[in-house]
């Protein structure tokens, strides 16, 4: 995995959805009501290092019906 050292979140998502598009897989959007949220889980990544928790918060930013035709 390609391993980014400072970027700001704004460039890592952007950074984050080209790969996925590249792979052949859909883009997550952050919804704005839980940009919070995810700020909250980049500190504790950025303290911790477990990427468990963001990975997590991401999949379930997936749009319900991107999953529906992925599983199709």
């Amino acid at each position: 995995m390609w391993k980014i050292q400072d970027v700001n979140k704004r460039m890592g998502r952007f950074i984050m959805n080209g790969l996925l598009l590249s792979a052949g897989y859909p883009v997550i959007n952050l919804p704005a009501k839980r940009q919070l949220e995810f700020n909250q889980l980049m500190l504790a990544f950025y303290e911790s290092g477990d990427q468990k928790p963001m990975n997590t918060f991401l999949r379930s930013c997936l749009d319900e019906r991107i999953i529906k035709i992925m599983k199709a």
